[in-house]
């Protein structure tokens, strides 16, 4: 069932608060009820909304959501935007990722409504192509007296461009012009329901674009807001109202549970004569609105960024045995208290004890740990062990247990030499020093010996920086029709920024989110080789003007690549002459490439093998990968 045939259908309005009365019979005095006034006022309607389903989709999540909310049997199904891939000008591709999500609805038995997200439109030819198949990207529809207000956030500023709203058919000053019609046309809903994917009033630097003007639009009518995006639930309350930022229903997601707000979920929704009751149906339960609350936000966030590495970079190639250390810093109201135990792994040895400490609010603690190996071992070799951190804080305590990596940091050498040919031909390459024979990183799953392995070099040569790969891959997925991110590739990141914010972690995609990305050589180095130069969408994933080869070998694949000199010294402000560097195989394997992205190139078919721990994921070393550029003879 289509949309566009529903509105008529939508448009009534019941008033009747009538309820049922239960009709049972008793010849005691005392009865086995407390009442027989049924809770089934007329004007009472369910519906379902489901959230985010891309960003990182994990197949067969929200296909088997629908079913689901057919057994719920609302009135009707909304949802909240991504609910395509997208990010592409390709008609075709796009087309059909809209093809198969219609599929998925076809499961529906009830009326579907449809909100734009980001990866739903993010350039003027997805933005046509939403009109030709659905008509307006902002409308609005009534149920038993409740006004549904949809509006499409991309028009308000594009993720990409927060500053500029999405080209093609419709204009911001419309969209607004829209809003105000229809506010005045429904003067006093007994309830207005506000659906946009953005949390355009939840943005760390503040609300975006003409989101208060929306506000002041709605006064001081009764609304609730709903809104996807970030893939972590919230509940806040703003101008006495609840503004309600969904989870996913299979887009990208760490999955840590709802301390964390990350979750699959529905959103069941009562519409009462007191307003909308909401219950979020979990696949392991139940839980109402409050699941994650404001102070229960706050102290989370307090907890999840409460324990940081710090650099402390060894001297040389060789490690014996030295230190690495921690901060624990208290950013809330109140006390945190932190405990750690130590998984120091089959390299490092630990002989320290526990300690359980108490930081107080904005106090800093120190924490460092001396480890050692049985036999001297290079430090690019060791194996990286975890530390498991216990911390806690507020009235009501809020716990949580996050791993940080335990590696010590040294600063070996990157040679000098006459610049390689670029063919991807690896006879001019001494040696591959460097191997990732299993997962480096302690927060990623394990990959199969038989899946991905790798070995690579560093050279530089009149400045730029030159790598070679040798990647051990049982099956290799490469063409020049998919995405540079749907397919085999060896990933890697090269930082020459100078201290502090070379060594830092900071995570990439809320980073990315918030318009703070650090500028790196990054790139994709996929197996295209049927190419003299790699297309334009390959080259859009550096910052740099990498260039690299790759050729097909009898047990994977090899890649020569050549980051310039001229980036790195721009971006070290001066000659260049320490680098931090991250490598990862992404590996696919036919059969699972679904035309969707993988989440940081985890939580998809794809797997991920980092040679370190990976510094944008949920356990990073500060200063993993650091070299040093050989010093002039």
């Amino acid at each position: 069932m289509r949309n566009s045939l529903l509105l008529g259908t939508l448009s009534l309005v019941a008033a009747s608060a009538v309820g049922g009365q239960i009709d049972a019979e008793t010849t005691e005095a005392r009865t086995p009820w407390t009442s027989l006034a049924a809770n089934d006022a007329a004007e009472d309607f369910h519906f379902v909304i489901v959230s985010d389903r891309t960003g990182g989709e994990r197949p067969g999540v929200f296909e088997s959501a629908l079913p689901k909310a057919n057994l719920l049997e609302p009135a009707f199904v909304v949802s909240v935007g991504d609910l395509i891939e997208g990010y592409t000008e390709d008609q075709a591709q796009i087309d059909a990722e809209w093809v198969e999500f219609e599929g998925f609805v076809d499961q529906l038995t009830v009326p579907f409504f449809y909100v734009a997200g980001n990866h739903d439109m993010d350039n003027a030819v997805m933005a046509e192509a939403w009109r030709e198949r659905f008509g307006p990207s902002y409308y609005h529809f009534v149920y038993k007296d409740v006004l549904f207000l949809v509006l499409n956030s991309e028009l308000f500023g594009m993720v990409s461009k927060p500053d500029t709203p999405v080209p093609g058919p419709w204009t911001q000053a419309e969209q607004l012009a829209f809003v105000e019609r229809t506010l005045e046309r429904y003067p006093d809903p007994r309830w207005t329901i506000v659906l946009v994917h953005q949390p355009l009033w939840d943005y760390a630097s503040g609300p975006r674009g003409d989101w208060p003007e929306v506000e002041r639009m709605l006064g001081s009518r009764d609304y609730t807001v709903f809104a996807g995006h970030f893939h972590r639930y919230v509940r806040l309350v703003r101008n006495d109202r609840r503004y309600i930022t969904l989870a996913t229903t299979g887009g990208g997601s760490s999955l840590r549970g709802t301390p964390y707000g990350e979750f699959d979920h529905v959103a069941w929704v009562t519409m009462t004569a007191s307003g909308p009751r909401i219950a979020n149906l979990l696949l392991d339960g139940i839980h109402g609105e409050d699941v994650v609350t404001r102070s229960r936000r706050d102290a989370i966030r307090t907890l999840s960024g409460a324990v940081r590495s710090l650099p402390v970079t060894g001297d040389g190639d060789i490690f014996e045995a030295g230190t690495v250390a921690f901060e624990i810093v208290n950013r809330g109201p109140m006390d945190l208290q932190a405990s750690y135990a130590i998984a120091p792994g089959p390299d490092l040895v630990y002989q320290g004890r526990p300690r359980l400490m108490t930081v107080a609010p904005g106090a800093r603690e120190r924490i460092e740990l001396r480890v050692a190996t049985d036999a001297p071992v290079a430090y690019t070799a060791i194996a990286p062990g975890r530390v498991i951190w216990s911390l806690s804080t507020g009235e009501d305590p809020v716990a949580i247990k996050t791993v940080t990596g335990l590696l010590p940091v040294g600063t070996p050498e990157i040679p000098r030499t006459v610049a390689p040919t670029l063919d991807g031909l690896l006879d001019d390459w001494d040696e591959l020093p460097f191997r990732a024979d299993a997962q480096g990183d302690v927060a990623s799953p394990a990959t199969a010996a038989t899946d991905v392995s790798f070995a690579f070099a560093l050279r530089e040569a009149d400045g730029d920086l030159y790598l070679a790969a040798s990647v051990v891959d049982d099956s290799v997925v490469a063409s020049g029709t998919l995405g540079p991110r749907v397919q085999d590739a060896l990933v890697v990141n090269v930082d020459s920024r100078p201290e502090p914010q070379r060594s830092a972690n900071v995570p990439l995609y809320p980073a990315t989110r918030d318009g703070h990305v650090a500028r790196m050589a990054r790139a994709h180095l996929t197996v295209v080789e049927a190419r003299p130069e790699p297309p334009d969408d390959y080259l859009r994933q550096s910052q740099a003007d990498v260039r690299w080869r790759t050729r097909r070998t009898e047990r994977g694949y090899s890649v020569e690549a050549r980051i310039p000199g001229s980036f790195l010294d721009a971006e070290a402000n001066g000659r260049w002459d320490v680098l931090r560097i991250a490598v990862t195989a992404v590996d696919w394997d036919e059969g699972e490439i679904t035309n969707q992205i993988p989440w940081d190139a985890r939580g998809s078919s794809g797997v991920a093998l980092h040679w370190q721990p990976d510094r944008f994921g949920e356990a990073p070393v500060a200063g993993s990968g650091t070299f040093l550029r050989q010093a002039e003879p």
